[in-house]
């Protein structure tokens, strides 16, 4: 549905404000499923019998179903059924999410973590999309606001648990509130009209082209999502249970779990002032190095309890950034289209797949696994991001092409 043939960018306001607060309440629910698993991840392995590494390794299944979601959905988005796609997502994603309490199998909760992941897929590229051709060159405030909105589902989420898990005596409860909470966004999104995409989009270089001319950018960058969506997503999955076998308290873990959210939340508030001021380069030198210093003083201060809190906050505030960052300064280097930002969230979506793996399998229940291997994989992740930094900004330049490219997702 459009509203004649008016591009979506100059539709009224207000029109665009309700459209985007769609986009907002799916994403808060983003936040709190995408980072669900880690405080509740406990009261998952009583409820299966099973033991941390194999609780973890829905960490990785919810991972390949985003992947496959992200990939599939890049290809769905298109023409004015846009909300059609995501309303469905979500159901079918509330359909899943409801199921969860009740399922004391672990191969059950395989299945009903794919099938969430690959409903998050479709609607994290689905929100990303449409909030670009609904906003067009305007994009920037709301596409930080939207990711933001992301944050604070993550922040909140275990906080919320810590309440279900007293009330109910289990966190996995928390399940049924997230379930209820999507189908307000489901009505929400089927009742606004979507946007179509604009005809930038159809001058756009075709894919096969951007690769053989930027295939060094479009690779180092995407190595550079491997890294630090990663390094994020095993951090705050395993954060909790580290922080349990510190302080011997799952509610007061849950708290630092909440903080590392939290410090995502501050950074992407304060990244909205930053970024106009600052290049994405320098934006990418200050969350990199703050990045350094966060998890670099867990690792140099393993039994301090103020060292976890301030390198928690400090790592989450500095990872904050870096993805719409990365996106910054590619496109200030090459024309980005929805077929290359795809490449690049595949390959966050590997390394969230691939390091909370490693971190699982070293950080386990057999006696010769310990828990500070999250912080080592961890800060490995970190550096590898630097090198990769590094080696991007020697191998490219400003170029015209990327001065004028638009996102056109």
């Amino acid at each position: 549905m459009t509203v004649g043939t008016v591009a979506p960018s100059a539709w009224p306001k207000a029109r665009k404000l309700r459209i985007s607060g769609s986009y907002y309440a799916t994403y808060l629910l983003l936040g709190l499923m995408l980072t669900s698993i880690g405080p509740c991840m406990n009261d998952l392995e009583e409820q299966t019998g099973s033991s941390t590494s194999a609780v973890g390794f829905l960490v990785v299944i919810l991972s390949l179903g985003y992947m496959a979601g992200s990939i599939v959905g890049g290809r769905l988005y298109g023409g004015l059924f846009g909300h059609r796609i995501m309303s469905t997502s979500m159901l079918a994603m509330a359909a899943a999410t409801l199921t969860i309490p009740w399922l004391g199998e672990l191969w059950l909760l395989i299945v009903a973590f794919f099938l969430i992941g690959l409903a998050l897929g479709i609607v994290d590229v689905g929100g990303n999309t449409l909030l670009v051709w609904l906003y067009g060159s305007e994009v920037p405030p709301y596409m930080n606001a939207l990711h933001l909105c992301f944050g604070i589902g993550a922040f909140i989420g275990p906080l919320v648990m810590n309440g279900f898990a007293a009330a109910t005596g289990s966190a996995v409860n928390t399940y049924w509130l997230y379930a209820a909470l999507m189908l307000p966004a489901v009505l929400w999104l089927a009742e606004m009209p979507s946007p179509e995409a604009p005809t930038a989009a159809q001058a756009s270089p075709a894919l096969g082209g951007a690769l053989r001319r930027y295939w060094p950018i479009i690779a180092l960058i995407s190595a550079f999502f491997f890294m630090h969506m990663g390094a994020e997503l095993a951090f705050g999955a395993y954060i909790t249970s580290y922080a349990d076998d510190l302080f011997y308290s799952e509610s007061l873990a849950r708290v630092v779990n909440s903080v590392f959210w939290g410090g995502l939340v501050a950074g992407r508030l304060l990244a909205i002032p930053l970024a106009t001021r600052l290049r994405a380069g320098g934006m990418l030198r200050i969350d990199l190095l703050g990045a350094i210093l966060g998890v670099g003083l867990i690792l140099l201060l393993p039994d301090a309890t103020a060292a976890l809190w301030v390198g928690t906050i400090v790592l989450g505030m500095s990872i904050a950034s870096m993805i719409p960052s990365s996106i910054n300064y590619a496109g200030e280097r090459m024309p980005i289209t929805g077929q290359i930002t795809a490449l690049f969230l595949v390959g966050g979506s590997l390394g969230s797949t691939i390091l909370p793996l490693i971190v699982g399998r070293l950080y386990g229940d057999a006696p010769n696994t310990r828990p500070e291997m999250m912080v080592y994989v961890t800060a490995i992740a970190v550096v590898a991001a630097v090198a990769l930094f590094a080696a991007l900004a020697l191998a490219t330049r400003r170029s015209p092409a990327g001065e004028d490219a638009a996102i056109t997702s």
